[in-house]
This record gives C-alpha cells, structure tokens and sequence, in this order.
C-alpha cells in the first residue's frame, strides 16, 4: 500500500514572488535547485494559475475580503499556506491528475475554495511526481490569520482523512507517519528524503573536491617535471660554458 506524502509551509509576503517564479517556472536558471530539467518542464502541468501573479492576487484577495471587512494585516503575517503533495510510485501514473484533483477538493474544502490562488504540478524535477497547492490563509470570518487555520490538529487531520478519501475513490493510500520535527513541520518521509538530498550533496561535494585535488596533483607533478628540466638544461648550459672557456685558454 502507498503512503501519503503531505507537508506545507507558511509563506510571508516577501516571499510570493520567488514563489510564483518557482512552481509555474517563470525562469530558466534554478540556482537554488539544480534538479529541476528544464527539457521536462513542458510536461508539467497547472491546475489553478493566479490571474496576474500570487503576490497581485492575494494582495486583492486580502483588500477585498480581510480589510474591506475593517480588519487588519500585521506586516509580519504569514498570507499563504503551501501544500506539497507527491504522488506515490505505487500507484499507476493514468490516474495521477484525479489523485491531485480529489487533494485540491479535499483541501479546499478544509481551506476555502477561494482561498486556493495556485496549483501546480511538477514533473520536471528528479523524485516523485508533486504538486504544489498554495492557499491564502482568510478565516471564514475574513481575518487573515494562520494560527486559526493551520494548526497542529489541522495537520493531524489531513493525514487522517485524507487518506480515507483516496481510498473510497479507489487509491490504495494509507496514512503516513506522524510529524516528528515540531519545529519545521516536516513528516518522517520528508525528512528521510531530504537527508538523502543532503547525503548525495555531499557525496558529490566529496567527488569533487577528490577531483581538484586530482587536478592538483598533476599540476604540481607537471611542475616538478618542469623544474627539474630547466634544471638539467641549466646544468647543460652551465657546463657548456665552462668548456667554452677552457677551450678559449
């Protein structure tokens, strides 16, 4: 039976733009994330687009519903929730948009259906196939609050039911296991994923920095060779002279 991979993150203002230019690939240099090929990127797909940009349309989201209804946004307030989906190898790739589409469902009708500004699948990158589901975080009484939403229970239940929807639509999902990093949010899976990214990171920096050192080896062995050339040339021409001069006598 497969497992559902779910882990989301609260994102601040700030940090919309590199957001957006992320999930929907408005660049074409991934600095920050050097798996993504961008010769697949054309197979990625977009459930939900922001009309201008996410940063625009949550900025006109909040006008309308949060201050509109005379409440207030802290500078320091978290606007959106981002959702990460994967979709499990277990399961057959045909039916990988109807697993994403019921998870869109399900979540937006835990978080508001209008709340969901961008969704964005992923097959680009090296792993698993996942979506990103960003939702602005608007209470039903139009505050902007995170807290209310996204909370440790909230976490708790999606790993619940949501694996009881899968399977009443036919997916042989059961519930992962339970988020040990209070501090980040992360669940078992994410961490053991990112400690094997962290593992191959360093095995390649170990690669590497084994390959310079190679390089310099044979730098300085070229260097040694040199040198004791010019010194036995120098040593030629030394006695070269010296038979010029006895010549010369």
């Amino acid at each position: 039976m497969a497992v559902l991979s779910f882990h989301c993150q609260n994102y601040k203002a700030g940090a919309l733009r590199g957001l957006d230019g992320h999930n929907r690939r408005l660049h074409k240099n991934h600095v920050s994330n050097p798996d993504i090929d961008n010769t697949r990127t054309c197979n990625n797909r977009i459930y939900k687009a922001p009309e201008v940009s996410l940063y625009s349309d949550c900025k006109n989201l909040i006008q309308k519903k949060v201050l509109a209804n005379g409440n207030k946004v802290r500078k320091d307030s978290n606007w959106i929730c981002e959702c990460i989906f994967s979709y499990p190898e277990e399961l057959p790739l045909e039916r990988l948009d109807e697993y994403n589409a019921l998870i869109l469902k399900y979540m937006s009708a835990r978080l508001g259906e209008d709340n969901l500004v961008e969704a964005v699948l992923h097959l680009d990158e090296a792993g698993l196939p996942h979506m990103h589901a960003s939702f602005l975080l608007i209470t039903p009484d139009n505050r902007l609050s995170s807290k209310t939403l996204i909370t440790r229970d909230f976490i708790r239940s999606v790993h619940d039911k949501l694996p009881l929807v899968l399977q009443h639509h036919g997916f042989d999902v059961e519930r992962g296991e339970s988020v040990p990093d209070r501090k980040s949010g992360r669940s078992v899976s994410q961490y053991k994923k990112d400690m094997e990214k962290e593992a191959k990171e360093l095995d390649q920096k170990l690669d590497n920095m084994a390959t310079e050192y190679n390089r310099l080896v044979d730098q300085y062995n070229h260097l040694l060779y040199d040198a004791e050339a010019l010194k036995a040339k120098n040593m030629e021409k030394a006695r070269e002279i010296l038979e010029d001069r006895e010549i010369s006598r």
